[in-house]
């Protein structure tokens, strides 16, 4: 009787504490996820600006000719 007991205690006790571990691992995972999709977005947004700003630069510099001291007497 009381071998069966002890059995069903421990049974029960291990049950509580691995689905206590697999809640926290399941939170962690979330939480990193989440961290993970963060920075990529970031990331994405700086590159997205990065390009933004070349292609003005790049604009404004490169629609400009180039002048000679022949073309302010023409």
């Amino acid at each position: 009787m009381f071998r069966r007991l002890f059995w069903f205690v421990l049974g029960g006790l291990a049950a509580l504490f691995g689905y206590g571990w697999l809640r926290r691992q399941a939170d962690q995972l979330a939480t990193k996820e989440s961290v993970d999709q963060f920075i990529d977005g970031l990331v994405d947004r700086v590159i997205t600006v990065k390009d933004k700003v070349s292609d003005t630069v790049n604009g404004a510099t490169g629609s400009k000719r180039d002048s000679t001291s022949d073309d302010l007497f023409e």
